[in-house]
């Protein structure tokens, strides 16, 4: 056989040992396209549900998200309430994904219905509670902080439904406060228990405070030696960081964040919402 002949029966057998099943890799091709379209519109529902920072005289906010996949479990939201209030909230719905994604939806609806009724956080969360225990299965739960900021008096009303603490750094003196009321995570215990158990705290807020509510894929982003980012980081980057303008404060965290992970995959969704004092 002549080497023409022999490449040519060669390439012959070769192609038919690779030709695919094409109805079937079509049909998954077809499968992982819709599937890849659908979470592009999951994404972009969930971005518009993602309020933009609000201007509010005398405070100056920032936020960031990321979540770690197309779609995540993390939201943050700014809820205008009665008398010129403003309602500051980061909460963490369980699962990771499209299943994150769509219990941060009814978990979002809910909190800011309850928002419509009463501007306790505490009460708010209660009926938040009130409604996920019945709606989800076993293991699913959402975490969620909730302060209520009366700019008039600058100050803050807080409640903490099993979420990282917010950490306040006062501006004379630089010292860090680690806000955490007690307060169990939604969707797991009945309403008496969870009354029971969530209280509320009120925070006095003094010109050049920055204050930072932030969800866990913060505090526990790993490096590649499996390294928490840490909150002794955390607390340094605010003591260093408090004075500057929220957007560049939220940029050099973020970067801080890149540093530390430095090519490890992100395996939490990442939320940040920060605000300083101006007044």
């Amino acid at each position: 056989m002549s080497d023409t002949k022999k490449k040519r029966s060669e390439s012959t057998r070769f192609t038919q040992i690779q030709q695919p099943e094409t109805p079937a890799l079509r049909g998954i091709a077809e499968n992982l396209y819709t599937l890849q379209q659908d979470l592009e519109i999951a994404r972009k529902i969930q971005n518009r549900l993602l309020p933009p920072k609000p201007q509010l005289t005398g405070y100056d906010f920032e936020t960031y998200y990321q979540p770690a996949g197309e779609v995540g479990g993390d939201f943050y939201d700014f809820i205008p309430m009665e008398g010129g209030k403003l309602g500051l909230l980061v909460a963490d719905a369980s699962g990771k994904g499209l299943a994150g994604a769509l219990l941060m939806v009814e978990a979002r609806a809910t909190i800011r219905t309850m928002a419509s009724m009463t501007s306790s956080p505490r009460e708010i969360m209660a009926g938040v509670n009130r409604v996920l225990i019945k709606d989800l299965e076993k293991g699913r739960f959402v975490t969620a902080f909730f302060a209520l900021l009366d700019p008039k008096r600058n100050q803050m009303t807080v409640s903490n439904a099993g979420h990282t603490p917010m950490l306040l750094c006062r501006e004379v003196g630089k010292s860090i406060v680690s806000i955490a009321p007690k307060g169990l995570i939604l969707g797991v215990v009945p309403d008496a228990k969870f009354l029971e158990g969530i209280t509320e705290e009120i925070v006095p807020l003094y010109p050049g405070d920055r204050f930072l509510i932030y969800s866990d894929g913060v505090s526990e982003l790993m490096n590649p030696v499996s390294e928490e980012f840490g909150m002794e980081r955390l607390e340094t980057w605010m003591r260093v960081n408090a004075h500057l303008w929220s957007e560049d404060a939220v940029r050099t965290l973020t970067e801080a964040l890149e540093v530390h992970r430095a090519g490890q995959v992100q395996s939490d969704d990442i939320t940040i919402l920060t605000g300083r004092v101006d007044t």
